[in-house]
Order: C-alpha cells, then structure tokens, then sequence
C-alpha cells in the first residue's frame, strides 16, 4: 500500500480573517476519506468553527460521518483543472509537479484556492520518529505597506528565516512573524499553523526555517514557500503546547 497523504482542509472566517481546521482529506492509493475535526482538542476545529458562522459543506452534510471513495470527491475535485484541460502541462511545470503527478499532489501544490471562496487545503505537520516537517506559503505579504518592491533581491532560496512571536497582535494571539536574515519583516506564518509554531517556539522546539521557492512573478500568496522542520520529543511537550499541536501533525510510520 502507498504512503498516506493528507491535506488539512482549511475554513477562513470572513468576519475575523482567522482559519479553522475543519476537515482532514487522506488518500491511502486506493480510497480518499474525509472526517471533520469534531474529535480533536485542539482549538480551530471544526465545532469551533461552527460557534463562529461555520456551516457544514453541502457535499459533506454529517458532522460525525466518515466519507469514503474511490475517486476524489466532487467537492474537492472541481478545485484542481482536469487533465484534459489545455494548458495542464503547463500548470504542472509551473508548480514543479511530474506528469505522474495524481490528484492529490496537484490539490497540495495549488491547495485548491478558489476566488472569494473560504476553502484551502494545507500540508500537515508531518512527523517521522522525532522529525517535523511541513511546507507554507509566507501569509500577509501583500499588506505590509513597507516591504519592498525589490523585497525578493533581500532574498534568496535555501536562506534561512526567523520565526519571532508577534504577541501583542491584536487580530491573533498566536501570530508568529517571518523575518529574512537581515530582519526584513517579510509577513507570517500562516494562521492555521500559528498555535502550532507558537508551541514549538514555546517549547524551545528545534525550529528551523528554509526559503524552498521564490515567485516574485505569481500573485503574493505564492510569493515565498517556506519549508519548516523541528526536533521534538512530544511525551516531554507540556499539556498547553500539545494541546495545540495535536490536530495538525500526522504520525508517520516506519
């Protein structure tokens, strides 16, 4: 059997700008499934998000269902071009994707982004015996009225980022801020991942930043990929900070 994939599915609240982790979308080679987050303890999920203006997905009417198929579900589907499509080797050059490329991959690469549309599908934090990983698209760097319009001459990829907790940010306790190396402000961790690395940050975690890929040319959302890793030990996390981690890693086997 292949390895699983997983993609978080992901809820923005229009009203506050904040993301919920409302679903998880995993793929095992053979059968998609997809389970809201009513089960996890973490903050963000999908009750929480319910409190906050969020109604269930019409393709996916039951809270505590667990949806199974053979093919990508329909919902999800329409949200990556079809292979048909003219000009779909094209997409694929662009986010460096091989032709054997299923549907998954594509889904995680262009994480399903719709135009005025709440729905995005992020990595996990995936862990493999006491290694973390991840990757993210810096967020916010279209508002900060002070970047440069050069920003991406400060730059390069395989630079190392800072990560620096933004704690009197008023929109989000747990913003988390991405400095370049010579302390350019260039925006945030995006926000479903913001109490996770809020946590590892908290607990002296092994953090360790990486520029993977520069689009100065795409839209801003896409500007900086950034790949995250860390060293822990989750049964020496305190309670708070796996709290918030818990719902966001998938525990990888050997």
């Amino acid at each position: 059997m292949d390895a699983i994939k997983s993609l978080l599915v992901i809820w923005q609240n229009t009203k506050d700008s904040l993301y919920y982790h409302i679903g998880t979308l995993n793929y095992d080679g053979e059968v998609y499934t997809f389970e809201y987050t009513y089960r996890s303890k973490s903050a963000r999920n999908v009750l929480e998000a319910q409190q906050n203006g969020y109604s269930l997905h019409p393709g996916f009417p039951e809270l505590q269902k667990t949806y199974q198929a053979k093919e990508l579900f329909t919902a999800f589907n329409r949200r990556i071009p079809d292979k048909s499509r003219v000009g779909y080797q094209q997409i694929l050059n662009e986010f460096v994707l091989s032709p054997d490329a299923d549907r998954m991959d594509v889904l995680r690469e262009t994480r399903g982004a719709l135009a005025g549309d709440p729905y995005t599908f992020e990595e996990p934090l995936r862990l493999h015996e006491n290694n973390l990983s991840s990757s993210f698209y810096i967020n916010g760097m279209r508002h900060l009225d002070y970047l440069p319009e050069n920003w991406n001459d400060f730059i390069k990829e395989g630079e190392t980022l800072v990560a620096e907790l933004d704690e009197d940010n008023k929109y989000d306790q747990y913003a988390v801020k991405i400095l370049s190396e010579n302390g350019i402000d260039l925006g945030y961790i995006p926000g479903i991942y913001a109490q996770a690395v809020y946590s590892l940050i908290k607990q002296d975690a092994d953090l360790k930043l990486t520029v993977k890929q520069l689009r100065p040319n795409f839209s801003p959302q896409w500007w900086v990929r950034v790949d995250l890793s860390a060293t822990i030990e989750l049964e020496y996390i305190g309670s708070e900070n796996r709290y918030n981690l818990d719902s966001f890693i998938f525990q990888e086997t050997a």
